[in-house]
């Protein structure tokens, strides 16, 4: 084997598998990086920052070259380098490096950047397995999740439209369709802060609609993640009996539930689940 393919396979495993034993503590280390960074940031917005403003700023300039250079090395052994710039998580990583290289630059407009250095919490994402796994198992219900998305954003646009018909013309808090969209996303997300209330008796009986819709949209959104969390963690796995070739077993299951034969238990521990759509 060639020595980059060597190398290649190592940065592989550092950075994105974490099997090794340097991999793993590479994955902590950057985990640990990642926490660091935000208590730092955090205390930045605090008395301390006239004290310590140093020392926050140095742990800021060496974290972010450390991910400009763990970024640089992603794109490196990248199979498809288009692909991964412009995935979720490598538009993240872009986003969390773009502040090293406009902290040397002294222009007021770029600080606004600074801001991305919060989402180096989610990097965190990437080097936990359990929970990749687990945001990938979504892909199973993309049906549901869109009639989720479909009827909240329908039940919103339609409450915001007639709130502002009945109450615009003898209430001003409901002037104009964004404030009675905000009105909207408060009551049926069951926050209600009360700022913001209907006078007209038309716009109480849509209130009153609008308050159980909310409660019923929500509910389908919490079955559909209660469903997914179930069926990942408790559902059926994808392993092939060696006997009988049967594929779907449950979770803790270990024999096969078609012929009987004993399965290799720790296989079917890794294996993707399947959901109950199979």
């Amino acid at each position: 084997m060639k020595i980059w393919e060597k190398i290649e396979l190592t940065l592989s495993d550092w950075l994105d598998h974490h099997k090794s034993v340097g991999g793993k503590i590479f994955g902590y280390l950057l985990i640990v990086l990642i926490s660091i960074s935000t208590i730092s940031f955090m205390l930045e917005t605090t008395s301390l920052n006239f004290r310590w403003h140093w020392l926050f700023r140095g742990i800021e300039v060496a974290v972010l070259a450390f991910f400009t250079v763990e970024y640089i090395f992603r794109i490196i052994i990248a199979r498809d380098k288009k692909k991964f710039i412009l995935s979720p998580l490598g538009i993240v990583d872009l986003l969390v490096v773009l502040p090293f290289f406009f902290h040397f630059l002294n222009l007021a407009f770029l600080r606004g950047f600074r801001i991305f250095r919060i989402l180096q919490v989610l990097k965190v994402i990437r080097y936990s397995e359990v929970m990749t796994s687990f945001f990938k198992s979504f892909r199973y219900y993309r049906d549901e999740i869109r009639i989720f998305v479909l009827t909240f954003v329908l039940v919103l646009i339609l409450s915001s439209f007639g709130l502002y018909y009945f109450e615009h013309t003898v209430n001003p808090e409901f002037g104009d369709i964004p404030s009675s969209l905000w009105w909207a996303v408060v009551t049926m997300t069951t926050v209600g802060y009360g700022d913001m209330v209907p006078l007209t008796v038309m716009g109480k009986i849509l209130a009153t609609m609008i308050m159980m819709m909310g409660l019923m949209t929500f509910a389908i959104m919490t079955a559909i993640v209660t469903k997914i969390f179930i069926d990942h963690f408790f559902g059926k796995r994808l392993h092939h009996c060696s006997f009988c070739h049967y594929p779907h077993h449950d979770h803790d299951a270990k024999f096969c539930k078609n012929c009987g034969e004993q399965l290799d238990v720790a296989a079917l521990e890794k294996a993707e689940h399947v959901g109950l759509k199979i």
